[in-house]
């Protein structure tokens, strides 16, 4: 008696046996013909509208329909980044380091030596309940890389005002106004 369904190892659930029939004529047991495109190296890219080389996708895991191409309009990487700014905690991190990721060519550096929680960290030390975009992260030596040991907190304002006074290559009235700055701040 010949079976009526097989078993799909990949979708793993059981199929008719005519669905286990490849385009060319070929019967495999084990592998329906909805997988015919990845026997080929192929997938399908929701932004393409077409079964690409599966090269042109990000490697990994995660199974997407999208190719890097059309990866954040498709992919959820947007989604994603607007679920991680509903949270007010989350967007501080996010804003301040982003603010100190710019603020490196302005201070005239190649990289940044620290990350969002080590300025979280001293940003919760001058307001223990902070809003976004109210607080600034600047170096105190602003000839050497920003890190965890070279960073001030300040305002917004204060931060223009160290970048106008940066600007003018004054790094003595800089270290000046930064510690006139930091000496007002609540203890």
């Amino acid at each position: 008696m010949n079976p009526k369904a097989r078993f799909c190892v990949k979708c793993k659930d059981y199929f008719p046996v005519a669905c286990f029939v490849s385009d060319d004529g070929k019967d495999d047991p084990t592998l329906c013909n909805r997988h015919e495109h990845a026997k080929k190296r192929l997938r399908y890219c929701r932004g393409c509208d077409d079964f690409i080389a599966l090269d042109l996708f990000t490697p990994g895991k995660t199974y997407s329909f999208a190719c890097r191409k059309h990866l954040t309009e498709y992919g959820g990487a947007r989604e994603a980044q607007q679920k991680k700014l509903q949270d007010v905690g989350q967007k501080r991190r996010i804003n301040a380091w982003k603010q100190c990721h710019n603020d490196r060519k302005r201070f005239r550096q190649e990289k940044i030596q620290i990350n969002q929680s080590e300025i979280e960290a001293a940003v919760l030390k001058v307001d223990p309940a902070p809003l976004p975009g109210v607080y600034a992260a600047v170096p105190v030596d602003c000839t050497c890389v920003l890190s965890a040991k070279n960073i001030a907190v300040v305002s917004m304002s204060q931060r223009k005002e160290l970048i106008r006074i940066f600007r003018t290559n004054d790094t003595a009235k800089y270290s000046e106004t930064l510690a006139c700055f930091v000496s007002l701040q609540p203890q």
